[in-house]
């Protein structure tokens, strides 16, 4: 199914991937209205060709989700408590005459736009084997984490897997991730770090960043290379970054 969101301009943003185009509440949770655009027909899911997730397949579930063949079974509580999108989209009728949508293994619900490994690790957090030690300990690991958090407005997910990545992150997945989700209290201090340190950028690092930032890096650390007390000149290195990467 295709589920549109229709609120004020400012409230919106678009995520499209593939098949799937979601407008994604941001801000100003009241003006949601919720518009079913297109239910279509949907085919039984050939046995053969899915698999029951070892974990997250649990026998009281009341939603079933699939992703890349994989069946999850799990309790719609958790999302329609942290997710405004779910909330809303599991308050919508039953389409007529396509069964029962999510709550049979042969019409799952669809979720498409990234890899059954990354909802895997979301549910780790939702269903945490021991409370004092999370399953989740890579940058890699919480970077799943706040893609799905983000694309389905999971507000306190969102938090937690922004705390956790600031810690374990380097200065160029900073970037890379503050650009993609919409950080910028990251990217500022994450150029300073990288115009200031002592080694250049490495070739993958490089990658990431592209030939503009690569370049601007350059220019900055040419601009700077006789100053031999940065910390007296932290802010006039701050505004020269700002000015170049603005």
């Amino acid at each position: 199914m295709i589920i549109g969101f229709k609120m004020q301009p400012a409230a919106a943003a678009q995520y499209q991937d593939g098949k799937c185009k979601v407008l994604l509440m941001r801000r100003n949770l009241d003006s949601l209205t919720l518009h079913c655009l297109a239910w279509p027909k949907m085919s039984p899911v050939p046995s053969t060709l899915v698999y029951r997730h070892p974990r997250f397949f649990f026998q009281d579930g009341n939603v079933i989700f699939m992703v890349e063949g994989t069946l999850f079974k799990v309790h719609k509580f958790f999302f329609q408590r942290d997710s405004p999108i779910f909330n809303s989209m599991f308050t919508l009728p039953p389409p007529n005459n396509d069964g029962p949508e999510g709550e049979v293994e042969d019409n799952p619900i669809l979720l498409e736009g990234f890899k059954a490994t990354d909802f895997e690790r979301f549910l780790s957090i939702l269903y945490p084997l021991n409370f004092l030690n999370c399953d989740l300990t890579t940058a890699d690991e919480w970077t799943s984490v706040l893609a799905i958090s983000s694309m389905w407005d999971f507000a306190s997910l969102r938090l937690l897997a922004i705390d956790k990545l600031s810690h374990i992150t380097a200065a160029v997945d900073r970037i890379v991730l503050g650009k993609r989700f919409d950080l910028p209290h990251w990217v500022t201090p994450a150029y300073f770090e990288l115009c200031t340190r002592g080694e250049p950028l490495n070739q993958d690092e490089g990658e990431k960043l592209g030939m503009a930032d690569v370049i601007k890096i350059g220019q900055i650390r040419h601009q700077i290379r006789y100053v031999t007390n940065l910390n007296r000149h932290e802010d006039t290195i701050v505004t020269l970054v700002k000015e170049m990467f603005s």
